[in-house]
């Protein structure tokens, strides 16, 4: 056994620094650059290195490969430093590998006044020439090796805030993974389009309140988007304004033209289910691990799960034991333990270091409200014990323990979906600030002193410093949900999935879930029932070995970001619950951005008031035609306003005849819209 962990590791040490990539693209990247004597081999790797986080944004963050990625300077000085333009982008534009598209978004000199740049979008986009990426051969590239130094790989700058994974010395001589590829690949193509049908939710929008704030992807010309956080109000002022629907897809809000939408999401869900498959039996299996979440990530633990189906352990196929309402069960259990036993035995039972600054501050929460926690918790294998108990607390563990959770919040809100449920709890309970709003307040009904705990939770964290055994704590403590994260991984990777290696049982952890080969089932299952015996833990889970079958597909897949990205100020994917729904850190709001202002009434009651017009250029002057533009307008219709704005201040009189068009449709949309009655 040790000469197997000498070995991984010499093997890891050594060639773990490559990347997945279009063998097309590689060997262009051979070609013209690993091949060029004028570049050095640091040159060469962060050429790799930039060529790397693009596609892989294009294809994990499904951008496609026709989308354009929107990764700004902030971003690229963050991974080349300043002059990154002049010796990363240019040179791989020149070299036709890269391809940019100017999206227009930007501020316009010498008008102090105008409004013109869009806050947080980013003008000039790029993307993988598709001439290099449109194929299904795939191969790796390891970065050149000649110092000691770090060599970090795009999925460590994009998944790991830009530090090297800690990589785990597994053995994976008991283990051998398969599949059909070329079946797989044939019902992916069967069912791409039945999938994202499936993802597609059209209903959510009219069962929020309208004040409720969510994280808007705006989908523009190109393949790209903007995120905007916008009140369901705004939205769909907005969605009206653009001629584009508003709909909610797997776990992101989208306002877009649905059908170009959908076009684009099952053509890049095909490439991304293929590629996955195509990694099976070439790339090797390697065990990394996040040191925020302490979860661990291969290239298993992010394979779709709805082509589980093909892939063979041993030869066997695998059943997947799947921790149900996951992080909503572990917090219960965290409860009742500290209810039950005390802040001792809570603490005792995890060793890593994240975990236990974050049940520090937990427990120390908890004692806060001690007064209002009661004096016995449930009991885990007795459903009728704490049926009758006053305390929200109870009610709150027991809807947790013995009942479908998303179910019970379906039901107390009124939805007509499950996964809308999910949806709100997210949004609501991951978020990173304590802003009130309607659904707030409507769970606060429920469960008082839960809601208390969570809020103070987070303000807490925020209000305390490390003491020194925590500098070497690596966390924004806010963040309930990376806290639930790191419990749960110990779990499922410290107690259950290290011993099962250890025991030579062929499976693997997809971060609240073990697949395990067949035949090995029954010994897992009573196994991992052990382990949250052992601790004192409920254990609610769901058996899934026809993965085909599966009716609740949201819950059933998994997001290979939502691990590392729940609390990043970067561009985010739409495949991160956790991520998508935490608003700004401060709660100040952007009125322009955020809801119905006053202004924004005031520029469609005026053009209300102006009606039908062959030509406006006596109706508006310079001021109310920059308010104009800064309605929700394609940035192409921006443009041309923003043109006839300049011109105006510099005496020109005439408005183009696209700037009439321009203000004709928008009276006509807004015509008959009934506008908030508090205007």
């Amino acid at each position: 056994m040790k000469k197997d962990i000498y070995l991984m590791k010499k093997y890891l040490k050594e060639n773990i620094k490559q990347e997945y990539l279009p063998v097309k693209l590689i060997q262009r990247i051979h070609q013209d650059i690993f091949n060029n004597k004028k570049f050095e081999y640091r040159t060469k790797n962060n050429f790799l290195r930039c060529i790397s986080i693009i596609y892989f944004k294009q294809v994990n963050e499904h951008y496609g490969l026709e989308g354009y990625v929107p990764t700004g300077s902030a971003y690229w000085r963050t991974v080349f430093d300043g002059d990154y333009h002049e010796k990363v982008i240019q040179p791989l534009i020149k070299l036709g590998i890269i391809e940019f598209l100017d999206f227009g978004y930007r501020s316009y000199p010498n008008l102090d006044t105008t409004k013109g740049k869009e806050p947080g979008s980013v003008g000039i986009r790029y993307r993988i020439n598709p001439e290099l990426t449109n194929e299904d051969e795939f191969s790796t590239i390891e970065y050149i090796r000649k110092s000691s130094l770090p060599i970090l790989t795009a999925e460590e700058m994009v998944m790991n805030e830009g530090k090297e994974f800690e990589y785990l010395p597994i053995s994976q001589q008991s283990i051998f993974v398969s599949i059909d590829k070329q079946k797989a690949a044939k019902w992916v193509e069967d069912n791409a389009e039945q999938i994202c049908n499936q993802f597609l939710n059209t209903k959510i929008f009219n069962e929020l309140p309208d004040k409720t704030v969510v994280p808007c992807h705006i989908y523009l010309d190109g393949g790209s988007f903007n995120i905007k956080y916008l009140t369901i109000e705004r939205a769909k002022f907005d969605a009206l304004l653009q001629d584009k629907q508003l709909f909610f897809f797997k776990d992101a809000f989208y306002l877009a033209d649905k059908n170009t939408f959908l076009k684009y999401r099952i053509s890049n869900l095909k490439y991304y289910y293929e590629r996955d498959i195509s990694k099976i039996g070439t790339v090797p299996l390697i065990y990394r691990r996040s040191e925020k979440t302490l979860r661990i990530t291969t290239y298993l633990t992010n394979f779709p799960s709805k082509i589980l189906q093909f892939i063979n352990l041993n030869n066997q196929p695998v059943v997947q034991f799947d921790l149900r309402t996951s992080q909503f069960l572990i917090f219960a259990n965290l409860l009742n333990i500290y209810i039950t036993k005390g802040d001792e035995a809570l603490q005792g039972l995890f060793k890593h270091n994240q975990t236990k600054v974050f049940l520090k501050r937990f427990i120390a929460v908890l004692a806060e409200h001690k007064n209002m926690l009661p004096q016995t918790g449930v009991d885990i294998s007795n459903p009728d014990f704490s049926t009758h108990s006053t305390s929200d607390v109870i009610r709150f563990i027991h809807d947790v323990f013995f009942n479908d959770f998303y179910a019970v919040i379906q039901k107390q809100f009124g939805f007509s979906e499950r996964g809308s449920a999910k949806l709100v709890l997210f949004m609501l309970l991951f978020k990173r600030n304590t802003k009130s709003d309607k659904l707030i307040d409507k769970l606060k009904e429920h469960y008082p002193t839960v809601m208390s705990i969570i809020e103070r939770f987070k303000t807490k964290s925020m209000e305390s410093k490390p003491e020194e055994d925590d500098k070497n704590f690596n966390d924004d403590t806010t963040n309930f949900s990376v806290f639930l994260q790191c419990v749960e991984s110990e779990i499922f990777i410290d107690r259950i999935l290290f011993p099962l290696r250890d025991m030579e049982v062929p499976c693997f952890t997809r971060h609240d879930s073990i697949v395990v080969a067949h035949g090995y089932a029954n010994l897992v299952e009573d196994f991992i029932k052990s382990v949250f015996g052992g601790i004192g833990f409920k254990y609610n889970y769901k058996v899934e070995d026809k993965f085909w079958e599966v009716v609740d597909w949201v819950e059933l897949e998994d997001s290979p970001y939502s691990d590392y990205l729940a609390d990043e100020d970067i561009l985010t994917t739409d495949y991160s619950v956790e991520k998508n729904f935490e608003e700004p850190e401060t709660d100040e709001v952007k009125e322009n951005d955020n809801i119905m202002d006053e202004q924004l009434i005031k520029t469609c009651l005026r053009l209300q008031e102006i009606g039908i017009q062959d030509d406006y250029s006596e109706l508006v002057d310079a001021d109310f035609l920059e308010e104009i533009s800064n309605l929700s307008l394609n940035q192409h219709e921006k443009v041309i306003l923003m043109d006839d704005v300049v011109n105006l201040r510099y005496g020109m009189p005439i408005l183009q005849d696209k700037t009439n068009d321009i203000i004709r449709q928008l009276i006509q949309k807004i015509g008959h819209l009934e506008l908030p009655e508090c205007y």
